[in-house]
């Protein structure tokens, strides 16, 4: 009886390719977690979202960089709607000045800055209420 059950085991994977089986794997591990579907880009794995999503600010901040950077870089913590639930994320903000206040509608990307730890998102400059 263990040995039927090893060669039903071993047909399904005769003559397929490892590169199939991982591909298989992967759709198998994407079904167990619809809400939070996986993409690789680099290193690091992200979150399947629409390229911009508009937010509202509801709070402005400085933070440090890691080292050997210096300066203070703005942030802001802006409420988005992803997959139905309400978040609130860190958000940079580029350039030197911003306009920016509490309650301004603007457009976040996923975008992650590189010497701010725990801060993914980017404000999109130009758009809605983020003035260039």
């Amino acid at each position: 009886m263990t040995s039927e059950y090893i060669e039903e085991e071993d047909k399904s994977f005769m003559g397929r390719s490892d590169r199939d089986i991982k591909q298989e794997k992967l759709l198998d591990f994407r079904a167990d977690c619809p809400r939070w579907l996986m993409l690789r880009k680099g290193r690091e794995w992200r979150p399947v979202l629409p390229r911009f999503i508009e937010g509202v600010v509801v709070d402005l901040q400085t933070r440090k960089p890691k080292k050997p950077n210096s300066g203070n870089r703005r942030v802001a913590r802006v409420q988005i709607k992803v997959q139905g639930r309400t978040k609130v994320v860190t958000a940079r903000i580029r350039g030197e000045k911003n306009t920016l206040q509490q309650h301004h509608r603007v457009l976040v990307q996923y975008c992650r800055a590189r010497n701010l730890p725990t801060v993914k998102w980017v404000v999109v400059r130009g758009q809605l209420d983020a003035q260039y």
